[in-house]
């Protein structure tokens, strides 16, 4: 089974978890959850607290960090652990993803993470009728 971490801003990871769990109607295991709130030590205490995780997620064969916003400062710190062994990042994070992922967990790394790529992009859709002539200019009021 593979290792999950959730690092996300403020507690969406938690909230996702819950959700997920919810749907699934099951507990989940080996799964840490970062919460990340842009403190000034940020850069400082983050890499320990992702070392961390994963050291206690040993256990499982691997690991995957599934994370809410590519580009940002979690997400820089975080790739560099992509690159050790065993270790993958995904960014992106939705409830999708991780119900994909969640039902995939056996699956070996790389194909897990493109599980998880898969249903985040997946999870995402747009419903659209004819757009009101009106839309976007506020100044035909």
């Amino acid at each position: 089974m593979t290792g999950l971490i959730l690092l996300t801003y403020g507690n969406i990871g938690h909230e996702l978890l819950t959700a997920a769990t919810h749907i699934l109607n099951q507990s989940v295991e080996q799964i840490k959850v970062i919460s990340v709130y842009d403190q000034p030590d940020t850069a400082d205490t983050l890499p320990a607290q992702i070392h961390q995780a994963i050291e206690q997620l040993k256990k499982s064969r691997q690991c995957l960090i599934l994370i809410d916003l590519h580009g940002c400062t979690h997400f820089n710190i975080a790739r560099k652990f992509a690159g050790q062994s065993r270790v993958a990042l995904v960014s992106g994070l939705n409830l999708p993803m991780l119900l994909r992922v969640l039902s995939h967990r056996d699956e070996d790394l790389v194909t897990l993470s493109h599980y998880a790529e898969e249903g985040g992009v997946m999870g995402i859709s747009t419903i659209s009728d004819t757009p009101d002539e009106n839309c976007g200019d506020r100044n035909k009021h």
